[in-house]
């Protein structure tokens, strides 16, 4: 068996690797002499793969998967210029599926007051939320998430900002 110390990433650019600690059937620490680790698809938001494989007393190979989530996004800007309207502007993504928005009443985004929007689209950099509550104060964050085997991964949530619409 073996030990994994960084199952989970955030995408960053650089090359994901992790310490890994090998055990025998006794529940020995097998040397790293006795295998080779080697890593597949490590550089972008997705799975990555770590390759064991056994040399000289060792026999056999093991694979780990990781797991490389998408950078944290950041709403650049957040206005109020039309009644009942707000609209977010946000740098584009290559590396991402799509975005999720959440807007709320309440600072602490609960269950009744807020509206998740999904924007399936990497290219869309704005959103214009329309038919909300004139004169109220709504907090917005976002994420990006990368859909993987019919999975999305999920960024975490953008600091929240608030506006108050006109």
């Amino acid at each position: 068996t073996a030990k994994i110390k960084t199952k989970t990433f955030t995408y960053n650019k650089k090359k994901k690797t992790t310490k890994i600690t090998v055990y025998d059937r006794a529940g020995n620490v097998i040397s790293p002499s006795n295998y080779s680790v080697s890593y597949k698809n490590n550089t972008k938001p997705g799975f990555a793969t770590v390759n064991i494989k056994f040399k000289g007393v060792y026999t056999g190979s093991m694979s780990y998967r990781l797991t490389i989530k998408p950078k944290k996004q950041s709403i650049s800007s957040i206005k109020s210029k039309s009644k009942k309207k707000m609209t977010l502007k946000w740098k584009k993504d290559s590396t991402v599926t799509g975005y999720q928005i959440q807007y709320s009443t309440s600072k602490k985004y609960t269950k009744k007051a807020t509206k998740t929007i999904t924007i399936n689209k990497k290219s869309t950099t704005s959103k214009t939320i329309s038919k909300l509550k004139s004169k109220k104060k709504y907090y917005v964050r976002m994420r990006s998430y990368k859909t993987i085997d019919g999975k999305r991964q999920f960024s975490s949530w953008s600091k929240k900002m608030s506006v108050k619409t006109k």
